[in-house]
């Protein structure tokens, strides 16, 4: 089996060739993580990548997910999602700080 990874480098973009070779070789997550890129739910702050999944916002740091799959010891799609879109510059950026509340309007800005 090749490496879907090499198949998007090969390819170059997030066409139905990589969709097909992602699901392959991770089923439902690889669904979900190509999806995820395709329709531009993938933000990243100053701090975090942030992944807008199903139920909720999930935050990673390196191979960390907040996301209740991933803190119970099982894979998670988030964070295959944030690796297609970094190969590719596939993400929003915000030069801000992340927070999951929002921004308190009354805190001075940290830069």
């Amino acid at each position: 089996m090749t490496n879907p990874f090499q198949i998007l480098k090969t390819e170059g973009e997030l066409n139905d060739v990589v969709r097909n070779a992602f699901i392959s070789a991770y089923g439902n997550r690889g669904l979900e993580a190509v999806d995820a890129v395709r329709e531009n739910r993938i933000k990243k702050y100053r701090d975090y990548f942030v992944v807008v999944g199903n139920t909720g916002e999930y935050y990673l740091e390196g191979s960390f997910c907040s996301c209740d799959a991933f803190l119970y010891g099982k894979k998670c799609w988030h964070t295959l999602a944030v690796k297609i879109a970094m190969e590719l510059g596939m993400y929003e950026t915000y030069d801000l700080w992340y927070y999951k509340n929002g921004v308190d309007e009354d805190e001075p800005e940290y830069e």
